[in-house]
C-alpha cells in the first residue's frame, strides 16, 4: 500500500503553522481550512470550509483552540465530518474529556476512522518532528494515523480511551504551568531580595530541575518581551481551567494556584502574550 500523501489541516495557529511546516518539507500535499485564512503560514489549498478541505485528504487533521473550536470545524453541514467518511481523522486540539469523548462518538457515527491525539513539546518539536503525541483509538485506525503522526512526533503513546488522553493532555500541561508559575514567582522574590537575577537566571538555565522552563523563558521574563512563539497565556489558563474540572475535586493546591494565576493573566488582559508573561500576573498578586 502507498505512503498517503494528501491531508487537509484545520486551525492556524502556533501549532497548526508549524505542522504544517513539518509536512510541506516532507513532501505531503495540504489542504488547509482555518476561519481566518490570512493567518495561514506556508503552501497549501486554501479552502473555503472545513468539508471543502476534507473532501481530497486521505487524514483531515485538526489543531485548533478550544472544544468550542473544535465543534466549529469538524460538525455541521460545513463541517469536515461531514465529507470524511473513511478517512482517518486526528483531533490534536487539547479539548475536556467530555468534548473529547463526544468528538469520538460523532467522528465513528459519521464514517470516520478517529484517533485522539494531543501533542506536546511545542512549536521547536513540531518543526523539528521531537513531539509526544498521546492518543486514543482503535487499533486499526491507530495504524493508519502513524505516517502523519511520526513525521511529528518522536513518540506516540497510547494513553487509552477518549477521556483518558484528554486528561493525559491536560495534566501534562498544567505541569508545565506550575513549573512556569514557579520560575515566575522564584525570579520575582529573587528581584524583591535585591539579588542579581541575571547571575541567578545564567545558573539556573544551565543546571537543576528548572534548567529548561528557565533556558527557553527565564530571559523573556527578566526583559518583559512576550511575543507570542510556543504557546500564549490564554492557551494554558483554558487548559487549566479543564484541568481542574476534569479533578472533579481532587486535591491539587498547586495546579489550582496556577489556575488562579493564569485567570488573573487573563483578567490583566494578557491572554494574547507568550505564557512567559504570566511573571506580569505574579508580580500584580494581591
Amino acid at each position: 500500500m502507498s505512503e498517503p500523501r494528501a491531508a487537509a489541516l484545520l486551525g492556524a495557529g502556533i501549532m497548526a503553522n508549524a505542522v504544517a511546516a513539518r509536512l510541506d518539507a516532507h513532501g505531503f500535499e495540504l489542504r488547509r481550512y482555518n476561519r481566518t485564512l490570512d493567518a495561514i503560514d506556508g503552501p497549501a489549498v486554501l479552502c473555503a470550509t472545513p468539508a471543502q478541505a476534507a473532501e481530497e485528504g486521505e487524514v483531515v487533521w485538526s489543531f485548533v483552540h478550544d472544544d468550542a473550536a473544535s465543534a466549529a470545524v469538524w460538525f455541521g453541514p460545513g463541517g469536515a465530518l461531514a465529507a470524511a467518511r473513511g478517512a482517518v481523522v486526528i483531533e490534536s486540539s487539547t479539548l475536556s474529556p467530555g468534548y473529547a469523548e463526544h468528538w469520538m462518538r460523532e467522528a465513528v457515527a459519521a464514517g470516520a476512522r478517529p484517533v485522539l491525539a494531543p501533542v506536546t513539546g511545542s512549536r521547536a518539536g513540531a518543526l523539528n518532528g521531537t513531539l509526544v503525541a498521546f492518543t486514543a483509538g482503535s487499533a486499526e485506525d491507530l495504524a493508519a494515523a502513524e505516517p502523519w503522526l511520526r513525521t511529528v512526533a518522536a513518540e506516540v503513546v497510547a494513553t487509552g480511551d477518549a477521556r483518558a488522553t484528554a486528561t493525559t493532555k491536560l495534566l501534562n500541561n498544567a505541569l508545565a504551568a506550575v513549573i512556569l508559575t514557579g520560575l515566575a514567582e522564584t525570579l520575582t522574590a529573587a528581584q524583591a531580595s535585591g539579588l542579581d537575577t541575571g547571575q541567578l537566571l545564567e545558573v539556573w538555565s544551565r543546571y537543576g530541575w528548572a534548567a529548561p522552563v528557565a533556558d527557553a523563558y527565564g530571559v523573556a521574563m527578566l526583559t518583559g518581551e512576550h511575543p507570542p512563539t510556543d504557546c500564549s497565556v490564554a492557551v494554558l489558563a483554558k487548559d487549566l481551567r479543564h484541568t481542574v474540572t476534569a479533578l472533579d475535586g481532587h486535591p491539587a493546591p498547586l495546579i489550582t494556584a496556577a489556575d488562579e494565576t493564569f485567570s488573573r493573566a487573563m483578567e490583566l488582559d494578557l491572554g494574547g502574550r507568550e505564557m512567559s508573561a504570566i511573571i506580569d500576573a505574579t508580580r500584580r498578586c494581591p
